[in-house]
C-alpha cells in the first residue's frame, strides 16, 4: 500500500518525522519506564507520524479522541491482547462490541453484584493491611496492589481464591505480548517461550472450567453466543486484562497519595475524594499508555487520511498530557476540573472492567489514607517494570508510624 503522505515533503517536514521515529522507537527502552513523559510529550508535539505505509501514531487527545469515538469504523487487533479470544494474529477483532469477553463482562459485572462485591472489597483491603502491621513496612506492589484485584477477579469468574498467585504469576508472564516491538522493529519481545508456556497453561486451566459459574449451579447460563474454548478464552481475557491494569491503577495510586501527602490527608477526612484521584492518576499516570487499533473503513481523522487497513497506534500517555486540553497537564491536581482521558476507552467501547477498576482503586486509596498513619517513601526511586504498553511499579515500599485498627469506620457505600 502507497502511503498517503506526499513524497515532496520539505526538509524540516523530514526531519521532524525522523526526529518521531527515533523518539518513538525510544519508548521500547525499559530505562525510561521511571518517566517516560517527556519522551511522549516530544512525539506528541511532533504531530501525526506515519511510521510506514500501513500504519500511523498518533498522540494528540483530538486525534486520539476522534479515532476512539470513531462509530464502526476501529477495532482492537487480535495480536493487541496477550490472550486472544480465536482469530488469527495479526487481523482485526470482529463486531468489538459484541466480542465473547464483552458480552460475559456484561453478565458478570453488572451494579447488583459490584454494590454485593464492597462488603468483600474492603474486608480484603483490611487483612492485607492487617498481614504487615507487625513489619511495620508495606510493600504496595507485591502485599496489596497483585493480591487484591487477583482475589477479586477470582470471586468475580467463579475461580477458587487459593488459585490467585498462580494465575498472577502467569497473567504477569503475558503482558509483555502487548507491547509494540513487533510492529516497530520487526521482532517480537524478549520471553516469547515463557508467554507460550503460560498461555497454554492458562487455556488448559480455563478450558477446564469453561462452564460459565451460573451453569454449574444450576441456574441459566449468561448468553454469551460462545461455546466451548470460545467461553474459555472470554474468561481468560477477563482475568488477564483486569488483573494487571487494577493492579497498577492500585500501586500507582498509594505512589500518588506518597508524593502528595496533602491529598492523602483529604481523602482521609473526606473519602469520596478517593473518586476524584482516581481520576487524576488515570489522566496523568496511566496504567495503559497506548492502544493499538485497526482501520476497518476509511477514516479522516482532523484532516489526517488514514486508508482502511492501517494500523493505528494511539500514545494515551502523551494525549493525556495535551496541553491544549488543560493548563499545567503535568501537575497532579485532582480538584474535579482534570482533563478528559481515555485510560478504559471511550464509549462506545469502554473497557467493560472499569467499575471494577474504580471500585478496587477507590478502596485501597480511602483505608490506605485511614490506617496507614505517616506514610513515607522507605526507599529512594520506586522501580517499574519494563513493560511499554501496561506501565506499572514493580516494587514500591512504604514506611508509616502504624497501619492502625481496622475497626475505624468505613464511609456509606
Amino acid at each position: 500500500m502507497k502511503s498517503p503522505r506526499s513524497a515532496s515533503l520539505l526538509s524540516g517536514e523530514r526531519e521532524r518525522q525522523e526526529e518521531a521515529r527515533s523518539l518513538v522507537l525510544r519508548l521500547l527502552d525499559g530505562s525510561l519506564r521511571s518517566d517516560p513523559y517527556p519522551v511522549f510529550n516530544r512525539i506528541r508535539e511532533t504531530g501525526p507520524l506515519w511510521w510506514d505505509g500501513s500504519t500511523v501514531v498518533f498522540s494528540s487527545w483530538r486525534h486520539c479522541s476522534a479515532v476512539l469515538r470513531a462509530p464502526g469504523a476501529v477495532a482492537p487487533r487480535d495480536d493487541a491482547c496477550p490472550v486472544r479470544p480465536g482469530g488469527r494474529p495479526g487481523t482485526p477483532a470482529a463486531s468489538p462490541e459484541h466480542t465473547p469477553p464483552r458480552r460475559l463482562a456484561a453478565r458478570l459485572f453488572t451494579p447488583h453484584r459490584l454494590r454485593d462485591l464492597v462488603p468483600f472489597v474492603r474486608g480484603l483491603v483490611d487483612d492485607l493491611l492487617d498481614g504487615v502491621a507487625a513489619r511495620g513496612r508495606l510493600e504496595a506492589v507485591t502485599d496489596l496492589a497483585y493480591p487484591l484485584p487477583a482475589a477479586v477477579l477470582c470471586r468475580l469468574l467463579d475461580l477458587p481464591r487459593e488459585d490467585a498467585p498462580w494465575l498472577h504469576r502467569r497473567a504477569l508472564l503475558l503482558s509483555p505480548a502487548l507491547d509494540p516491538h513487533e510492529l516497530l522493529t520487526g521482532t517480537a519481545p524478549p520471553g516469547g517461550e515463557a508467554r507460550r508456556w503460560a498461555e497454554e497453561e492458562l487455556e488448559a486451566y480455563f478450558g477446564e472450567r469453561k462452564s460459565s459459574p451460573a451453569a454449574r449451579t444450576g441456574e441459566r447460563p449468561p448468553e454469551t453466543g460462545a461455546e466451548g474454548a470460545e467461553l474459555a478464552a472470554a474468561y481468560r481475557a477477563l482475568f488477564v486484562a483486569g488483573h494487571e491494569t487494577s493492579a497498577d491503577l492500585v500501586s500507582g495510586g498509594v505512589l500518588a497519595l506518597l508524593r502528595a501527602p496533602h491529598v492523602a490527608r483529604t481523602v482521609r477526612r473526606e473519602p469520596r475524594y478517593a473518586g476524584q484521584v482516581v481520576e487524576e492518576v488515570l489522566r496523568l499516570d496511566p496504567p495503559v499508555q497506548l492502544l493499538r487499533r485497526h482501520a476497518t473503513a476509511d477514516l479522516d481523522v482532523c484532516g489526517t487520511r488514514v486508508p482502511a487497513g492501517t494500523t493505528v497506534l494511539l500514545l494515551l500517555a502523551a494525549a493525556h498530557r495535551d496541553p491544549l486540553e488543560r493548563d499545567s497537564p503535568e501537575v497532579f491536581s485532582p480538584d474535579g476540573t482534570t482533563a478528559p482521558h481515555a485510560a478504559f476507552g471511550l464509549v462506545p467501547r469502554a473497557c467493560p472492567g472499569e467499575p471494577v477498576a474504580r471500585l478496587i482503586a477507590e478502596t485501597v486509596l480511602v483505608r490506605f489514607a485511614q490506617r496507614v498513619t505517616g506514610a513515607r517513601f522507605a526507599t529512594g526511586t520506586p522501580s517499574y517494570r519494563p513493560n511499554v504498553t501496561l506501565r506499572g511499579l514493580r516494587a514500591l515500599w512504604v514506611d508509616s508510624d502504624g497501619f492502625g485498627d481496622r475497626g475505624l469506620p468505613w464511609p456509606p457505600a
